[in-house]
């Protein structure tokens, strides 16, 4: 197949003009011969050599070749008016001449395809051909439908052009066996070579080829041809498995190896191996794809290398096919058979001697070597029996003839009728079905699909090309896609619909798809006990009927398997569960809504979330039984820095301060929040942290190419010019995708923020919605695809996914883009999860969601009917606040924009609710997001977990220890644990609350268990009964501390609270012991379990005395102050050489700048009056900046004016120096200790520093030390000293390692330390005489 082929309409000097077009009937239908001309839509140099014009030399030579047919004597062949050659004599009789033919008057214009009655057509399925209505076949019938279920149907993939990928193939393949194909026909060398075996050594003209050389040049050669972005070649481990994966589907798979046209990949690498001149050359015109078949060093390594191809398929495959197409078109003008023919009428001329004669030669060598390895060789039509003359030798008829043209103008091929008396088989490949990538419609070049499935709906099976009359014996056909044009984007739906288009116009040919009834077989439940007898004999019924069915069906009669698959699946939707196998279901329903993901999104790129609000929404989220709160961090604004914003893209590295800095100015530029601007590494490390201590999961976005203002800014202040997308108007939104400056920095960009989310998060959002709508009219997928920039799109969008999955994360993207208008131009990453939120509206068609599960996609359902965008309340606004609360309601969990549910029921991953800050000024009431939230899991109760808060305080106040406990309060007990459902959603709160109830009745329960058995007689006095401790906790409030802050902003002694106080609390954990009545308390432990918060109030002036109306100072306060000291950190400077600065020049690249450290001390008054000053803590508030010094070495001339050579430069050596960090000590009180008393709890240790001098020595022989480096190598270890402050010592127990509790609460609310606290102390009851713990 070929993009050579052209519409030629040269003036022939013999009597053969357009072909007659003759008519003839098969099978009751109107069958036209396919001896018509083939043009194409280009015309040649020979149109207008007809006009009179001047002929090149080469022109002259062509009008010989010409000349010649007409000159042809009587001695090779019978003249006569058309010069149609003599057929030799063969007994043939599978050939049929036809006797009702009706001639037709030649057409002054040639057609391209074969005319015939038309036929009506679906509406719906326009240019698709219908499958015919079938009768019940007799059996005649039945003999006639098997023989033409035996024939082969072949789709044949033009993979040597272009690459496709295993997966592409794989589909196809699919869709092949769906259809009722037998083969794939696969040209995996057609002018690239794009199929590698492990081994490609090679032995020819007496020497070896090394493998590793071999593909090393046949993938340059490949590249040479269309170097294609998504690969090079298939390897050998990929053809295995494609092959295996074929013949498990019950497809054969039929390999290409072209030659000796077609060639261009084998011959850069004949050429870069060392094989000179191995292209053929037609008077100085060389051919970039054929082979010199006088160069017997390049025919030689053709050969080996086919033959090494041919033993690798041998035993896969049964067919193989050779090519042999279309010889040096390119060099020829389309006349290279003729060329190699001319020699026998001008043997003077220089065209090539025998040229002809040694083609058939090699065809016949290749078939011998294709037969050696027991497979049957194919090939191409066109140069087999040229000009129908078979005087210059005879073809090895075991060639299969993939028939395919008919010829043209100037390019006279056998007919198929010659090619049968000779003795071979055809495959009809009618060139009336091709299709070439990239030429969709009508009107955009010669075989675009139109062209194809209009050909397909007119030229049947039957109609073999250019039959000279004849019924045609053929032994198949073959449907063919191209790839003339190799970076012309493949379209799989493009592809299919040819294929089914092909299978349905020929139906009877075509096996009926059986797969579909294998498949409603293999989702009949397998254990029908589960349901009742009556519903499960009807599916007996129905999987009986299909077993029974006729398994030589055509797809003419897919009707009857349709038939009996309806009714099984009919019956398998009837089956009803036994009242106890409903119990069953609907428990394992409830969990599977549980699992989905439940998630609330905020938009804090576009406006300032504080850490503490988002925090409080994490809190809301979890007692609400939400999942995971989805965190737009990137929205217009980019509202996040990492601590480190170094990138490096473009072959330099922007600095981090520099990229934080116009990151900041952009988000300003966006909306400049007076809340704040971005929240830093630090706070978002915590909370991540905060959020799965509650059991929620965090989703970043980072939203590009649109949606991206503060990063455009950014990347223009940092020096990339012009990153914004350009269309009716610049957008403010969306990146370039045609600049690579830009496009290479975002990607840095987002990688930097997917490096730092990698284990911490599971899904990363990189956005891709809404390109460039405020440039475009929202209207920016559609003006991608106008400019020819949806595959850029394509590609940026898989670049990011990509990204995310090398790091282990899940890409999710927003749906706009993708596959936009439902249609596959380009191909999108499949493991993308899909967020899927609008159909679009008019003018912006997004995919449906049916077509993106079509494709495998899996969906986060974020219905933009619940969406919110914050100060929206009035019903004319967009997305107001009541709307989404109402629809909360109203739309189902599972339903998906523009979907019905549960009519359409796709796969969904869980429900997103979102709040959306389009108008980032507006005021955020916290209110009002829960109360969305709150209606949110209200009405989808099923699916948002119950708050198991209080059942996880409940355990924590279980003992640990139960041993000495009675066994019936034990059993109590163990029963009211079992009881336990930890699947409760939302809606059995009540029953959950009653389980804990059950649970703590059960824990207030618990009785020691008496320890004497047996009977008394009356003299006996009944044993001591050992009573055993009880671990009590009580809870006790911890005051907050008041600190007050000068203001000078605020009026004099008006106070305003910054931070409000929040009381702790301090859990004592008691030991109670029960004798006669008489209860023993002891304490032993007192741990805070929930800390205070310190209230903070800024006071309007400074308050230096405070008297009464007498005026005398207040007795002074005997409580401790705090004092807080500041002591600057000095920097240090690092040197370093620059050898492009001047010798003995210095400058100073990095400014230093000191640190501050705050010591915070505590001070108190001694009885004797003596201030004492303990350090409570000592932090670093300001990082000291090192100074970076350069120091020049370069040196412009080697002596002075008088001619002294310069002194020899020394060279700094360097001097490493240790020192000791000496530690602190941090002085605090201890309750439990006596007064007066102090320990040492963790013993002070000093760190070490290494210090790296440059030792230097100057002109008067003075060293200079320089400090190039300072690094702590083992940090100190601060000594802390305890100081008792109790009347007496409390007894203290050292607290021994328990168990955990065995069953894990699902991760719902808050985690209560105390449980954790009192897990650890129960061990201590051993000391009081407890045994060890059962294991319960």
């Amino acid at each position: 197949m070929k993009l050579e082929k052209k519409q030629r309409f040269s003036i022939r000097k013999y009597a053969i003009g357009a072909a007659s077009v003759l008519i003839g009937f098969a099978f009751g239908t109107h069958v036209v011969s396919a001896d018509s001309v083939t043009p194409t839509p280009e015309n040649p140099s020979a149109a207008q050599t007809a006009q009179g014009q001047s002929q090149t030399a080469e022109t002259s030579v062509e009008s010989k070749i010409e000349e010649t047919v007409e000159a042809k004597s009587t001695e090779e062949k019978d003249a006569s008016a058309t010069l149609a050659p003599t057929v030799e004599k063969t007994e043939s009789p599978v050939i049929a001449e036809k006797t009702d033919e009706t001639p037709v008057a030649e057409k002054t214009t040639p057609v391209s395809k074969e005319q015939s009655e038309p036929v009506k057509i679906d509406e719906e399925k326009k240019n698709e051909a219908v499958t015919p209505a079938v009768a019940t076949p007799s059996t005649e019938r039945a003999a006639q439908v098997n023989e033409k279920l035996a024939k082969r149907k072949m789709i044949s993939i033009d993979a040597g052009r272009k690459y496709f990928s295993p997966d592409q193939l794989k589909e196809i393949i699919d869709k092949a066996k769906h259809y009722g194909y037998t083969d794939l026909h696969l040209l995996v060398g057609n002018d690239g070579m794009r199929f590698m075996l492990d081994d490609m050594t090679i032995t020819a003209n007496g020497k070896t080829y090394a493998s590793d050389d071999v593909k090393r040049a046949l993938e340059n050669g490949t590249d040479a041809y269309y170097k294609d972005p998504n690969g090079n070649h298939l390897t050998e481990s990929q053809m295995t498995d494609l092959i295996n994966y074929a013949k498990n589907k019950g497809i054969g798979l039929i390999p290409t190896v072209n030659s000796p046209g077609h060639m261009d990949a084998i011959l850069h690498a004949m050429k870069e191996l060392g094989i000179q001149k191995p292209n053929f050359n037609y008077f100085g015109k060389e051919s970039a794809r054929t082979v010199d078949l006088d160069n017997k060093e390049a025919v030689a390594f053709t050969k080996a290398l086919i033959d090494k191809y041919a033993a690798y398929f041998a035993g896969k495959t049964d067919i193989f096919n050779i090519g042999l197409d279309e010889y040096a078109n390119d060099a020829t003008d389309a006349k290279g058979w003729s060329v190699l023919q001319a020699y026998k009428w001008y043997p003077e001329d220089g065209f090539p001697d025998k040229g002809y004669d040694k083609f058939i030669a090699y065809a016949n060598d290749l078939a011998r070597i294709v037969k050696s390895h027991g497979l049957k060789p194919m090939a191409f039509n066109d140069g087999i029996y040229y000009n129908s003359d078979t005087s210059f030798g005879t073809f090895d008829k075991d060639i299969i003839v993939s028939m395919w043209t008919g010829g043209w103008g100037g390019y006279d091929v056998a007919s198929s009728k010659l090619l049968v008396e000779k003795g071979h088989q055809i495959l009809n490949t009618n060139d009336a079905w091709y299709y070439v990538l990239g030429r969709n419609a009508d009107g955009q070049g010669w075989y675009n699909l139109d062209q194809g499935l209009n050909g397909i709906k007119n030229t049947p099976i039957t109609s073999v090309p250019k039959s000279d009359g004849a019924t045609i014996p053929f032994i198949g056909g073959m449907v063919a896609a191209w790839a003339d044009t190799p970076s012309a984007r493949y379209s799989p739906s493009r592809l299919f619909k040819l294929m089914r288009s092909f299978a349905n116009a020929n139906a009877e040919y075509f096996a009926a798809d059986y797969e579909s009834a294998e498949q409603a077989l293999k989702e009949v439940p397998t254990d029908l006990n589960r349901y009742t007898a009556e519903s499960v004999a009807a599916v007996k019924e129905a999987e009986k009927a299909i077993r029974s069915l006729d398994s030589n069906l055509s797809r003419a009669q897919q009707d009857t398997i349709d038939q009996a698959i309806a009714k099984l699946q009919e019956a398998v939707s009837n089956l009803t569960f036994t009242p106890e196998a409903q119990k069953e279901e609907d428990a394992k329903r409830e969990v599977e809504k549980l699992a989905k993901n439940k998630v609330i999104s905020i938009d804090a790129g576009r406006k300032y979330f504080s850490a503490e609000q988002l925090k409080r929404i994490i809190d809301k989220a979890s007692e609400l039984g939400y999942s995971d709160v989805h965190l737009l961090l990137g929205n217009d604004g980019l509202r996040f820095l990492l601590d480190d914003m170094t990138i490096t893209a473009n072959g330099k590295t922007y600095a981090s301060d520099d990229v934080k800095n116009a990151i900041i100015e952009g988000t300003k530029a966006y909306y400049d929040d007076p809340n704040g601007t971005t929240l830093s590494q630090a706070e978002i490390t915590e909370l991540i942290e905060y959020a799965k201590s509650k059991g929620i999961g965090l989703i970043p976005a980072i939203n590009s190419p649109g949606h991206m203002d503060a990063m455009l800014v950014a990347m223009e202040k940092l020096g990339i010019q012009n990153p914004q997308a350009n269309f009716d108007k610049v957008s403010k939104t969306t990146m370039d995708l045609e600049n690579e400056e830009a496009m290479n920095f975002t990607k840095a960009l987002i990688g930097k923020y997917m490096d730092f989310f990698a284990g911490k998060t599971k899904i990363f959002n990189y956005g891709t919605d809404e390109y460039a709508n405020d440039a475009t009219n929202a209207q920016g997928w559609y003006y991608l695809k106008w400019y020819g920039l949806y595959g850029k799109f394509a590609e940026y969008s898989n670049t990011l996914a990509a990204m995310a999955k090398e790091r282990g994360l899940q890409p999710m993207a927003f749906n706009d883009g993708f596959y936009y208008e439902d249609k596959d131009d380009v191909e999108f990453d499949k493991d993308v999860i899909i967020s899927y939120w609008s159909k679009g509206w008019w003018g912006y068609n997004l995919a449906s969601p049916q077509y993106l599960a079509s494709k495998g996609y899996k969906f986060l359902n974020t219905n933009g009917d619940w969406y919110y965008v914050l100060g929206n309340h009035k019903p004319d606004e967009a997305y107001p606040l009541s709307k989404a609360i109402e629809n909360s309601g109203k739309v189902p969990f599972n339903q998906l924009a523009s979907t019905k549910y549960p009519e359409v029921d796709l796969p969904t991953v869980g429900s997103m609710l979102a709040i959306w800050a389009d108008k980032p000024s507006a005021e955020y009431k916290e209110e009002e997001i829960f109360e969305l939230m709150t209606a949110f899991a209200d009405h989808n109760k099923d699916y948002f977990r119950a708050n198991y808060n209080s059942l996880r305080e409940e355990l924590a106040q279980i003992p640990t220890n139960l041993e000495g406990y009675s066994k019936e309060s034990l059993d109590a007990l163990n029963t009211a644990k079992e009881a336990l459902n930890y699947n409760l959603n939302r809606s059995k709160q009540t029953e959950l609350d009653a389980l804990v109830a059950t649970l703590k009745a059960a824990r207030l329960g618990l009785k020691p268990a008496a320890t004497h058995s047996g009977s008394l007689d009356e003299n006996e006095l009944a044993a001591a009964v050992e009573n055993k401790p009880e671990l009590i906790t009580r809870a006790e409030k911890i005051p907050f501390e008041v600190i007050k802050k000068e203001n000078p902003n605020l009026p004099a002694k008006q106070e305003k609270i910054v931070t409000p106080g929040v009381e702790g609390e301090r859990t004592h954990y008691i030991s109670v012991l029960t004798e006669n009545g008489k209860k023993t308390e002891t304490v032993l432990d007192s741990q805070v379990t929930k800390e205070p918060v310190t209230q903070v109030v800024e006071i309007g002036a400074p308050i230096t005395h405070k008297g009464d109306e007498n005026g005398l100072a207040p007795a002074a306060e005997t409580k401790p102050r705090l004092d807080i000291q500041e002591e600057e950190i000095p920097f240090t400077t690092v040197t370093r050489e620059n050898p492009l600065l001047l010798k003995g020049k210095t400058q100073v690249v990095t400014k230093g700048a000191n640190g501050r450290r705050s010591h915070y001390y505590s001070v108190s008054t001694s009885a004797d009056g003596k201030e004492v000053k303990t350090l409570v803590d000592s932090l670093v508030t300001q990082e000291a900046v090192t100074q970076i010094v350069e120091v020049g070495t370069l040196v412009t001339h080697v002596g002075d004016e008088n001619g002294k050579a310069a002194t020899a430069e020394t060279k700094p050596r360097l001097d490493i120096q240790e020192e000791e960090i000496p530690f602190t000590t941090v002085t605090r009180e201890n309750p439990q200790l006596p007064k007066g008393q102090t320990q040492v709890v963790l013993a002070g240790v000093n760190g070490r520093r290494t210090a790296f001098y440059s030792v230097s020595t100057t002109a008067d022989g003075k060293e200079e030390r320089t400090l190039v480096n300072s690094v702590v190598t083992q940090e100190a270890v601060a000594q802390v000293v305890e100081v008792g402050t109790a009347v007496e010592k409390a007894e203290q127990t050292a607290p021994t390692t328990a168990k955990a509790v065995e069953k894990q609460l699902p991760a719902t609310g808050s985690q209560d330390s105390a449980g954790l606290v009192a897990a650890g102390l129960m061990a201590t009851l051993a000391a009081y005489g407890l045994t060890k713990r059962k294991e319960d």
